[in-house]
């Protein structure tokens, strides 16, 4: 039973020694050319997205490379806003996405945009992504499973005039930007269950309290 109670142990503390900070994969989106346009009506926006291409590129966290490549995003169109707590929620829209990686890895989801953030002259984009299909290598297969929902972002190219979404919305004025930058599967890292640490320090606890226990048995 003792021995038991230590192996137990010992692979917790196993579990404690995997590394923390492992990382989903990443599609990193560079700049792409205009193709967004952002008109203000006194209260909220009405945001056009034009489908185009940009270049990318894919960090892969389990062995390979980063690899360049380039996505394409589908046209999609919506109102999002009244601005709150400096977001601007964004109404019923879904938009493709997809990304071709330059040794074949191919990665296409469905976009669905959650709010706007304001008070800045580079508006980003918030939501998520579920991953319709994959295909590739392997370590790129096992970086993105069908289905998985993934947080994707990206900012816009300054609006001109150096204003804010702010500005624009209550001047009811019309601008186009583009991509300057963005993230599809953001790095996070995987979290260690809280109860973990507490239960390898029983288990250790226990093992150590039974050995002493036969250790003065053997004494006596």
């Amino acid at each position: 039973m003792i021995r038991k109670l230590m192996l137990a142990g010992l692979a917790s503390f196993g579990l404690l020694a995997i590394p923390q900070n492992a990382q989903a994969d990443q599609i990193t989106l560079f700049a792409n050319v205009g193709g967004i346009t952002l008109t203000g009506t006194g209260t909220l926006v009405n945001v056009s997205v034009a489908a185009g291409t940009g270049d990318g590129a894919a960090f892969q966290s389990l062995g390979n490379p980063t690899e360049s490549g380039n996505f394409t995003l589908g046209a999609v169109a919506f109102t999002a806003g009244p601005n709150a707590a400096e977001q601007y929620p964004a109404g019923a829209n879904s938009e493709s996405f997809s990304y071709l990686g330059t040794d074949g890895d191919l990665l296409t989801g469905t976009l669905h945009w959650n709010f706007i953030q304001d008070n800045t002259t580079n508006p980003k984009f918030f939501g998520t992504m579920t991953v319709a299909s994959r295909s590739g290598d392997a370590t790129f297969l096992a970086a993105w499973a069908v289905g998985a929902i993934v947080p994707v972002d990206f900012t816009t190219s300054a609006i001109p005039g150096g204003g804010t979404l702010d500005q624009l919305v209550a001047a009811e004025a019309t601008t186009t930007v583009g991509i300057s930058s963005g993230e599809v599967g953001t790095l996070s890292p995987v979290p260690l269950p809280g109860a973990l640490p507490l239960f390898a320090t029983g288990l250790a606890g226990l093992g150590l309290l039974g050995w002493s226990r036969k250790r003065k048995a053997i004494a006596a």
